[in-house]
């Protein structure tokens, strides 16, 4: 007659789930610390956006959906002029 007892088991037993634990625990902890930085973006620079101080056929800043009022931009490092102007330029919907 066989035992039950002898059988291989299966599933999960709940040492290996106890020792999990600190694991996790230390994933979620590290992801929190770590989360807001990970989506944390940067600004372009001036150059990179190739940005100027004035508007080029009029389109300048102000008109823009990233401009920021009053001398700031979304996705271009500041300072930005609201008379300014760059190649990322997006017009404000009517």
């Amino acid at each position: 007659m066989t035992n039950p007892s002898d059988s291989p088991k299966k599933g999960i037993c709940r040492r290996s789930v106890l020792k999990s634990v600190p694991m996790v625990a230390g994933a979620i902890i590290s992801t929190s610390a770590v989360a807001p930085n990970l989506f944390a973006q940067t600004k372009l620079t001036h150059d990179a956006a190739k940005y100027q101080d004035h508007p080029n056929n009029g389109q300048q800043c102000s008109g823009c959906v990233q401009f920021v009022a009053p001398a700031s931009c979304k996705v271009v490092e500041d300072p930005i002029s609201a008379s300014g102007w760059c190649q990322l330029f997006q017009a404000k919907s009517a």
